[in-house]
């Protein structure tokens, strides 16, 4: 906290002698209160983070599985599909922090 120095309280006092005094009116504070922009709700965004945090759980998952335990001496069809998802949920995820990132600044 600030210390105030003499002019302060003179300038505190004065205001509070020569002021003007609002009458107290019930309706002011229900008026102001509704003008004020709601409160956002942050359920969304935790949300979000949260299946986020799920979705990179389960790419990291899935390459630690394709490179650790997949039997790479056969490639099927189904494993080239697998593969190009999982790319392209790769790429998703690594690319949407820094989109976010950018459309937030501008």
């Amino acid at each position: 906290m600030k210390n105030r120095d003499k002019k302060d309280i003179e300038l505190g006092n004065l205001l509070k002698q020569e002021g003007w005094n609002a009458e107290p009116n019930e309706w002011f504070t229900h008026r102001v209160m509704h003008k004020l922009p709601a409160k956002k709700n942050k359920s969304a965004l935790h949300l979000a983070w949260l299946c986020y945090l799920a979705a990179v759980l389960v790419c990291v998952g899935f390459w630690v599985w394709a490179f650790a335990f997949n039997d790479n001496t056969v490639i099927t069809v189904r494993d080239i599909i697998y593969f190009v998802i999982a790319i392209g949920v790769t790429f998703m995820l690594t690319i949407s922090p820094i989109v976010s990132m950018f459309r937030r600044d501008g």
